[in-house]
């Protein structure tokens, strides 16, 4: 797996160190990578502040020992040469063939180009999105989905092998008022199965405070909970179609899992009783005695610094009549991932997606798989389940599971809006902007762009472009903002063929798949040197980038980051297509150049990928 930039930064750091040494100057290796930017182009390829730290313990001004360790280095490697700039930076000039070498033959000698070790021999799980199992996918649902699904490419890609789940909450409120509304109101489905039950469920919902319907409510979630009854069966087969109408709208958006978690099932194998046992033994949870929580089940959290700001932190984990709240199952479910507590789900075939790989589900009857037992867990929810999901790392710290509590990560995001709507499962106002039929507008939308600008193309490819844009153009504009934001849904940024969107992107792969077709076969003796104006210098040095954009990616759990490399790459590559032609070009440049094209194509190939958008190879 090469990694250009890392090599360069690493023959940096050595000549640093080198330097430090002749000058008994003390610094650490991880200091002088620290230390280490990426300047303005001006200011060469990179930088290091490192002076600055040192002279605070050398009580010396900053540029004096930057002009000492200066005078001291002999450029090498890949460093051509050395500049005292400003206060005290060191900025490192490359010598740029042989970097543009080294990065040209790293992108061509591999199709998983990018690719990195984070985590080799590691198993990551992530879990989304979690939907209930009696509504369509709107578009709040959206943002958990396509995060979830990108994140997991991400990991892989950085070496991880990824485990995808989806929790089934199959025992809830609203499972419960669906099933009601299913045997009171009417049983006979019309259409999209989801979509069916979601419209049922907002009209139980504006029943549900009716004393004789949330008596009766009541006691389906009872025998639902009892389990191996006819309430129970009837549930599960309804939630299961709906789970299956469920996916036929993840399948539209590239989105494939490998197991369901139902909550039945978890109840089934006792697992939150076994959880319950370890967390009062290990002291990170007691039983009440007298008070408002007198019965109750409580990790107790006060005075812990993390819930400092907070009045009463304590949080009830079950309730006095023997019910489990949901910190209470999320905890159980954690200690399970992590392979703390013992796999005892029974697994059988759900079905077979359009990827070809079956997806699993837990069931009453089945085979033990190995699922589980992960080495980092990926939770993504909402924001607003900060503060249960900061509970669950403190229960794993007080059972003495440091390692787990520094492995879990939650994945929190805002909301996601079309400009005049919020939307609400209960009050129904998802009805007219679920995912469907985002994406059946979003690839109209886009048939009507490429009529209009592509009108030589066949009318099949038309639709499958379509599809791939209009699916592309949604993906990408929930990815490229920082899940701590608001998104605000806008047809025109999402399909903007000119702008920071999937199109304009896709539209750059498109123009450097057509270049290399009309200059088909490989170039042999390329000499790297002649990439030498701006253009040429920014795109290998972002082409050079990628493996360690991915690799913090996958560290910091965050899509955004390839989604903004993606926008600075392909504007740099239409900058560079502007100004350096490649055909018309005499043939060392042109030859130069194609191998800049084709390695410009496999990034925002690989690129797109990691987000789950289809890269066409016209457009």
């Amino acid at each position: 797996m090469k990694d250009p930039f890392s090599q360069a930064r690493r023959n940096v750091c050595e000549l640093i160190q080198e330097s430090c040494r002749k000058l008994k100057l003390s610094v650490t290796d991880e200091e002088v990578e620290k230390s280490l930017e990426y300047p303005k182009e001006q200011f060469g390829d990179l930088a290091s502040a490192i002076c600055f730290e040192l002279a605070k313990r050398e009580r010396k001004a900053p540029r004096s020992i930057a002009e000492s360790i200066k005078e001291s280095i002999k450029p090498g490697g890949l460093v051509e040469k050395v500049e005292v700039a400003g206060g005290g930076y060191l900025n490192f000039y490359f010598d740029f063939g042989k970097f543009a070498k080294l990065t040209i033959e790293a992108a061509e000698g591999s199709r998983n180009y990018g690719e990195v070790d984070v985590g080799k021999g590691k198993k990551a799980l992530v879990e989304f999105p979690s939907v209930n199992p009696n509504k369509p996918w709107h578009i709040g649902h959206l943002r958990n989905a396509l995060l979830g699904d990108s994140v997991s490419r991400i990991l892989e890609f950085a070496g991880y092998k990824v485990e995808r789940e989806n929790y089934i909450d199959d025992l809830g409120l609203q499972v419960a008022q669906s099933i009601w509304g299913y045997m009171k109101l009417s049983n006979r489905i019309e259409g999209k199965v989801d979509h069916w039950l979601g419209k049922q469920y907002v009209e139980v919902a504006r029943r549900a405070s009716e004393k004789e319907v949330e008596e009766e409510v009541r006691g389906i979630m009872k025998k639902l909970e009892e389990g191996d009854n006819d309430i129970s069966k009837l549930g599960r087969e309804l939630a299961e179609k709906c789970v299956k109408a469920q996916y036929e709208t993840a399948f539209k958006l590239n989105i494939f899992q490998d197991v369901l978690i139902w909550e039945s099932n978890i109840v089934q194998t006792k697992m939150l009783e076994s959880a319950i046992e370890m967390l009062l033994k290990k002291g990170a949870a007691v039983k009440e005695t007298e008070g408002q929580n007198s019965g109750c089940i409580v990790a107790k959290l006060e005075g812990m610094k993390e819930f400092a700001d907070m009045e009463s932190p304590d949080k009830i984990l079950v309730r006095s009549d023997d019910t489990a709240t949901y910190t209470g199952k999320d905890i159980a479910f954690q200690l399970w991932k992590f392979g703390i507590l013992p796999n005892r789900f029974m697994l059988s075939v759900f079905m077979k997606q359009p990827n070809g790989k079956q997806l699993y589900t837990t069931s009453r009857r089945g085979k033990r798989m190995p699922f589980g037992k992960a080495d980092l867990v990926v939770n993504v929810i909402g924001v607003e389940q900060k503060y249960p999901q900061k509970v669950l790392l403190s229960l794993l710290k007080m059972m003495g599971y440091e390692k787990e509590a520094g492995s879990s990560v939650h994945l929190s995001y805002e909301h996601a809006w079309l400009p005049d709507e919020k939307f609400s499962g209960r009050g129904g106002s998802w009805i007219g902007f679920t995912a469907d039929e985002l994406i059946e507008k979003a690839v109209d939308y886009a048939k009507g762009e490429i009529k209009n600008r592509f009108r030589e193309m066949e009318d099949e490819e038309k639709e499958r472009i379509a599809h791939a844009v209009g699916v592309g153009g949604i993906r990408f504009d929930f990815l490229k903002t920082t899940p701590e934001k608001k998104i605000i849904f806008r047809w025109e940024d999402a399909l903007n063929f000119e702008g920071d969107s999937a199109p304009y992107i896709q539209y750059s792969h498109a123009r450097a798949a057509r270049i290399i077709e009309k200059s088909p076969g490989r170039c042999r003796g390329v000499d790297c040197s002649i990439l030498s104006s701006p253009d040429e210098r920014r795109l290998v040095k972002l082409i050079a980038k990628f493996p360690s954009i991915v690799r913090n990616a996958a560290k910091d759990c965050r899509p955004h980051y390839i989604a903004d490399y993606l926008i600075d790459l392909a504007t740099a590559f239409s900058k560079f297509y502007t100004t350096s032609p490649v055909l018309t070009a005499p043939e060392k440049e042109k030859k130069a150049r194609l191998a800049l094209v084709r390695c410009t194509k496999l990034v925002l190939k690989n690129g797109l990928e990691l987000l789950g958008i289809e890269t066409p190879e016209r457009m």
